[in-house]
């Protein structure tokens, strides 16, 4: 969570991600039932370690302190040799996405927190946004990039084939770039439809090549070594 938001203000919409009882608030944790979530540098885990899927925790493990510093950069090398620039991309989609003012918004996978402007620019500052992502390194760097936002933003470590919310909690809810990760891809997607209100805005995306890329020398080549 950044600064100025507070567990309490999350407790109505949080439930244990595994057996979907309520949580209390404890000191400096939130409890479900025999379960305890504790504070992890400034960061709420709603994680069970040993229910993460082998394919999740690598993942997770390939996401540490090293790659979380270094991860914007790359990233915009990366979008370069693709052919689509990414920070206008996701511009883009959040715009498609058009959440309500004044909403709550729900991003799945924040990693170090690209969205969370454009994003919070939708909402306003009546919104507020709540963030997961299982990666605490890239977390702590979103959280940098939280504090100069002038909307509530809730920073919380959680799987996202197990999230720890109500269902119907969410006015929009926001993926970009990670789906092709998740240790389940339909339980994460049917996750998202969960904890979204009826009627509520969901978008589902991933990073990939321009089609003017695709076509290409280098564009196939790099098909054929990633088919991601």
């Amino acid at each position: 969570m950044r600064k100025g938001s507070h567990l309490s203000d999350l407790l109505s919409i949080l439930c244990c991600p595994y057996s979907g009882a309520p949580m209390q608030l404890g000191n400096n944790s939130v409890d479900a039932g025999k379960r305890r979530y504790y504070l992890r540098e400034g960061i709420l885990s709603l994680v069970d370690e040993d229910n993460i899927s082998a394919l999740d925790d690598f993942f997770q493990q390939q996401y540490g302190k090293n790659t979380a510093q270094k991860y914007d950069a790359t990233l915009q090398v990366l979008s370069m040799i693709f052919g689509c620039w990414e920070p206008s991309q996701r511009k883009q989609l959040v715009r498609l996405l058009d959440p309500p003012e004044g909403g709550t918004v729900l991003e799945v996978a924040v990693g170090t927190g690209a969205n969370l402007h454009p994003l919070a620019e939708q909402i306003g500052p009546q919104g507020q946004i709540v963030a997961i992502d299982l990666s605490l390194a890239m977390l702590q760097v979103a959280k940098k990039r939280a504090s100069a936002i002038p909307v509530p933003i809730h920073l919380a470590r959680a799987d996202g084939c197990h999230l720890p919310f109500v269902d119907n909690s969410f006015d929009a809810v926001f993926h970009f770039g990670g789906i092709n990760m998740f240790g389940d891809v339909r339980q994460g997607i049917e996750e998202m439809v969960r904890v979204a209100k009826r009627d509520a805005p969901i978008i589902i995306s991933d990073e990939g090549m321009s089609e003017k890329r695709r076509k290409t020398r280098i564009g196939r080549r790099l098909g054929e070594m990633n088919t991601l």
